[in-house]
């Protein structure tokens, strides 16, 4: 090797080492800062999801740790001990019952509500019949059409059988029925064809690819209203708090409405 080539081969290692030390003190820069913010650990129901996520990504002065499912499930959890800061619950019910166990660290807010959809698969036969209301998609069912609902317990589960119940179709729609964890499951399992027909919520159904049949009459069951509060059991309670506090703000707002979600 030439003293040209040897010299170049010296710069090019130097570099390189230069690179690598900086990348290091980076690195050690970027941990050191993400453990000297709080992390927030956020449950939320379900239905929620992006929305959560994005709100995550606007959070002010802390790291947010988000873990989705249904309301009631979660709630238990809570219950039980669950390390939690803040619980996004999809029926004023579960925070009702965190707050008989003594689990609340103040006032929940009220975030938002939504509207109760039946939907179909594309292809699914259902979809070009195009049933109007829960009457209609019931005498469209064959005998072993199946529908999916969220399980007892879960709001939207609720929702949808008190609508049922109070049209006086319960009872007739039981055979159809078939329960699923959470209402993401039932708009998954109508989305992959799985089962032909569904109940979710209207901001579900607006990020998948189905057909929304109808909507329920709001009068037909409990007003679908989101909250959420403060932990007792939080570690971060005063930024847990501030999180709470950025919900009301313009960000926010916007997010809720561009989701489809109705301010509260």
């Amino acid at each position: 090797m030439d003293l040209h080539a040897r010299t170049r081969a010296r710069a090019f290692a130097f570099t390189l080492a230069v690179l690598m030390v900086l990348a290091i003190f980076a690195l050690a820069g970027s941990h050191a800062v993400a453990q000297t913010q709080p992390r927030l650990r956020v449950l939320a129901a379900a239905s929620l999801t992006e929305l959560v996520e994005a709100l995550a990504q606007h959070s002010d002065g802390a790291l947010v740790e988000t873990s989705f499912g249904s309301s009631s499930a979660l709630a238990r959890q809570i219950r039980d001990g669950a390390p939690a800061d803040v619980f996004f619950s999809a029926s004023p019910d579960w925070i009702d019952y965190l707050r008989d166990s003594g689990s609340l660290a103040g006032e929940p807010i009220v975030l938002a509500r939504n509207r109760l959809v039946a939907i179909a698969s594309r292809d699914d036969p259902l979809a070009r019949l195009s049933p109007s209301d829960p009457r209609a998609l019931l005498e469209a069912l064959g005998t072993d059409d199946r529908v999916a609902i969220a399980d007892e317990g879960v709001p939207a589960g609720e929702y949808a059988r008190a609508a049922l119940a109070r049209l006086g179709l319960l009872d007739a729609y039981r055979s159809h029925l078939v329960g699923q964890r959470d209402v993401r499951a039932v708009l998954h399992a109508v989305e992959l064809g799985e089962l032909p027909a569904g109940f979710v919520y209207a901001t579900d159904a607006k990020r998948a690819d189905v057909d929304v049949l109808f909507a329920f009459d709001p009068a037909t069951h409990p007003p679908i209203e989101y909250q959420a509060v403060v932990l007792r059991g939080a570690a971060h309670p005063e930024q847990a708090r501030r999180f709470l506090d950025q919900l009301r703000g313009a960000t926010a707002r916007a997010l809720l409405t561009n989701a489809g979600f109705a301010l509260p």
